[in-house]
């Protein structure tokens, strides 16, 4: 007997209808991008796996536990987008041609993970990125853009957390307050957060370990490691975002787990989700341009999970369907039925016929599953009057109608 296969671990298929609401929200994501003045770009799966260990850090998890190498060979499969677009940025020196860029994209990216829900090891972000410019309204912009992009889509059960990490002195006055906080409970933290606190302790306020969650929460984290400069700029995003009618919550315990993020950091969740409750994040990452190469240009960006944004809706997926299903009672009538499915297709009607020689009452019902609105039935009487049977399937009503008239009176009823 032969091996079958299965899908590996941490994948997912999408079938019809869910290619259906994952295409949806990929074309109401694409219209908010567009609306915003995004502009897409399409990038390749495979990137130097230096840019990740410089772009995102060395202690973060991706770099640590969850990259895809290729081979043995100095190449991964792209775990985020963001290092990914600075690098196109910065390879086709863009800072030289203008002082200011909006992109998007919409792809797989790749992680180690381990499988279980909301969590995968391929998955999908559609995701921004606005390079050089500082501006706090260019922050609130960010997170309206997220928020909308979730309204259109329909997740209506969402947070909207945010938080300052500070300028890159700031932030590190910060993690040394937090491991000085820390460092009297070190052995309350997982093994991974106790080597954490040592090299990157803001690390650990990210740990989903229930632990080190209950530790990091006795602390008082407050804003004294702000300078006046980034207090003030905070400020003024939240005052964007309360004009904008914009709910959020400030959580002072919100740093992201990658290590590029400096000021603005905001997180979505979903209480749908269980554990695994991000929707999407983001944050400016002033820094990460110089730390690849680059000048010292400013920028901020952010992306949202396909997968967890078709969790958050709840829903089951609409099955996808056929304007017009063409039905022959005769075998004899099957290339009139084509050439009607070929005039309704060149006028742009999405139009389908049976194609395994089935009765006129199984034509029917697969019409009825695959969601046809009208099926147009060819008949041996009917056909040497050069008139066929127009069936609305919604209503169950159905008439006699001329041939030539045919394409008409379809339009009009779709």
């Amino acid at each position: 007997m032969s091996k079958t296969y299965s899908s590996i671990r941490g994948t997912c298929d999408f079938g019809p209808s869910q290619s259906l609401l994952f295409n949806t929200i990929a074309a109401k994501t694409r219209g908010i991008f567009r609306l915003f003045g995004y502009e897409e770009i399409i990038l390749p799966l495979l990137e130097e796996t230096g840019l990740f260990v410089r772009g995102v850090g060395e202690t973060s998890d991706i770099v640590e536990k969850q990259m895809f190498k290729v081979s043995d060979k100095d190449i991964v499969l792209r775990p985020e987008g963001t290092a990914q677009v600075v690098r196109y940025y910065l390879e086709n020196s863009l800072q030289n041609q203008s002082d200011f860029y909006k992109f998007c994209y919409v792809g797989p990216m790749f992680r180690g993970e381990r499988p279980q829900k909301g969590r995968l090891r391929q998955f999908h972000h559609l995701g921004a990125e606005a390079i050089g410019s500082r501006s706090f309204r260019l922050d609130a912009e960010i997170i309206w853009m997220a928020v909308r992009i979730l309204d259109d889509i329909g997740v209506t059960e969402k947070e909207v957390k945010v938080n300052t990490l500070g300028c890159a002195q700031d932030k590190q006055k910060f993690a040394g307050a937090i491991q000085i906080g820390l460092n009297a409970a070190r052995s309350q933290l997982c093994e991974d957060c106790q080597r954490r606190l040592d090299k990157n302790p803001l690390r650990v306020i990210d740990c989903k370990n229930h632990g080190c969650k209950s530790v990091v929460a006795s602390l008082n984290l407050g804003d004294d490691h702000l300078c006046a400069g980034c207090k003030e700029h905070f400020t003024q995003v939240l005052s964007v975002l309360d004009k904008l009618g914009i709910k959020y919550t400030h959580a002072k315990d919100l740093v992201r787990g990658l290590d590029y993020y400096t000021n603005t950091v905001f997180e979505i969740t979903s209480s749908r989700l269980g554990s695994q409750d991000a929707i999407g994040a983001g944050g400016r990452y002033d820094g990460l341009i110089a730390s690849l190469g680059g000048p010292q240009i400013p920028a901020i960006g952010f992306a949202l999970g396909m997968e967890r944004i078709i969790l958050a809706l709840g829903q089951e997926p609409v099955m996808p369907g056929v304007s017009v299903f063409v039905a022959p009672m005769s075998d004899d009538l099957s290339g009139e039925a084509v050439t009607i499915l070929q005039k309704l297709r060149q006028v742009g009607v999405d139009a389908d016929m049976d194609y395994c020689g089935k009765s006129l009452k199984s034509q029917l019902r697969f019409a009825q599953r695959k969601n046809a609105k009208l099926v147009v039935i060819l008949g041996d009487e009917e056909w040497k009057e050069q008139c066929v049977i127009l069936k609305d399937m919604r209503n169950n009503s159905q008439d006699k109608i001329k041939l030539e008239f045919l394409l008409d009176e379809i339009d009009i009823k779709l």
